[in-house]
């Protein structure tokens, strides 16, 4: 029980780390805990890798939306969670992603009895027909824009981003996510801000505005499915998943605050659920869908009495995830308000790139630098800037029509 306690806290601890420092991704510590697997019993070890990535899920909006640091996983929280964060309610921004990965975790828990039987069958009809709706998505997306020269500018970012995803995911390692999905989210926003002297509000707060039952239950509802589809299917990710849930709430539609909230509770459940029914894949489907759930098959076998386990700890890890978000996220708002947000912008800008450059060396400034002129042009003619998804959605399209 104490190795199992104390697995528990390494787990934590990683997670942490690997939400707070952008590029480090909690797949960066599987080598480690396999290599010294040997130290721990198979569980213990098991037990590191799902509270580290359960933690991690909760902690990577703080870079993300304090700082455009993002990973694929919340890209495009970075968009709505900014908007809020100079509006003075960054805590709020953070803390709606938190009551959306907390919500989705019980969801995709509460729903294993369900999926159980139904899952053969919902795999089967879905996965054929997966290159139809993420075209159906992607084409409403781009027409729901407001004149012909954005429609037009649209497609030229998602064509753009589109062959600049398929050029890095099929010449370099997962580890270029980074530099690419930094370099049309995050990077332009920080340049811009730098550029219009954006000020950090000098007032922010910390109290949270009043949300419906029914709408909180309709963007987790949303984005547990969509991350339910995510998990399971091969080669459809959280970001793809993303993208159908935020289209589904409607929040790039309008501009207004709830369509925004109700995206950011949407995409934290995406995460969440998508993490833990890749593990579960292992019991339902007999595959890993995760780099993690790839770890814990090496491990053991996963028959109900793991999953039992591993939903135990899924919970427990969700709720000590959720406290040490907003703690975290409360510290690091006061240390913002007490900074020159310009120069701040253009540090974190600079640091971006200094760690792209240790992860991926100078083919990663390279590629950054090119995905941060495509999101220039998202950012400066007024499209939606979550057009810059083609980068993923593009190869997954082109994926499952056999190309």
């Amino acid at each position: 029980m104490i190795e199992l306690i104390f697995a528990f806290a390494v787990g934590t601890v990683l997670g942490v780390l690997a939400g707070l420092i952008p590029g480090l991704h909690q797949n960066n510590f599987i080598p480690i805990i396999l290599g010294a697997s040997f130290l721990f019993e198979p569980m213990a070890a098991a037990i590191i890798l799902i509270s580290a990535a359960v933690v991690n899920s909760f902690v990577n909006y703080i870079p993300s939306i304090l700082l455009g640091a993002p990973e694929d996983s919340s890209a495009l929280s970075v968009l709505p969670g900014h908007r809020l964060l100079l509006e003075g309610r960054g805590y709020e921004a953070i803390r709606l992603t938190v009551i959306g990965n907390f919500l989705g975790a019980v969801f995709a828990v509460a729903s294993l009895p369900l999926f159980t039987i139904f899952i053969p069958d919902i795999y089967n009809i879905v996965r054929p027909n997966l290159f139809w709706i993420l075209s159906f998505v992607v084409v409403y997306m781009i027409f729901s824009e407001k004149s012909l020269r954005q429609i037009f500018l649209a497609v030229l970012v998602f064509a753009l981003a589109g062959a600049l995803g398929i050029i890095v995911l099929n010449n370099y390692p997962n580890d270029f996510l980074f530099p690419l999905l930094a370099g049309l989210f995050g990077l332009p926003m920080l340049l811009l801000s730098f550029q219009q002297k954006t000020n950090f509000p000098e007032n922010f707060s910390f109290e949270t505005e009043k949300l419906k039952k029914r709408m909180i239950a309709s963007a987790v509802s949303i984005g547990s499915l969509a991350g339910i589809i995510a998990g399971l299917l091969p080669g459809v990710g959280n970001a793809q998943a993303t993208l159908i849930a935020q289209e589904a709430v409607g929040s790039q539609k309008n501009s207004s605050e709830l369509s925004a909230r109700k995206f950011l509770i949407s995409i934290g459940s995406v995460n969440m659920a998508d993490f833990i029914y890749s593990l579960f894949a292992l019991f339902l489907i007999g595959r890993p869908r995760s780099g993690i759930a790839a770890a814990v098959e090496k491990l053991m076998s996963v028959g109900e009495t793991e999953i039992l386990i591993f939903v135990i700890l899924i919970l427990f890890s969700a709720g000590i995830g959720a406290a040490v978000t907003l703690l975290l996220s409360r510290r690091a708002l006061f240390f913002m308000r007490r900074v020159f947000y310009p120069r701040l912008s253009i540090a974190v800008f600079v640091f971006i790139l200094a760690l792209i450059f240790v992860f991926t060396g100078a083919v990663g400034i390279f590629v950054s630098l090119t995905a941060l002129a495509i999101g220039l042009v998202a950012n400066l003619s007024g499209v939606k800037r979550s057009h810059a998804m083609g980068c993923l959605i593009l190869p997954t399209i082109l994926f499952f029509s056999g190309i």
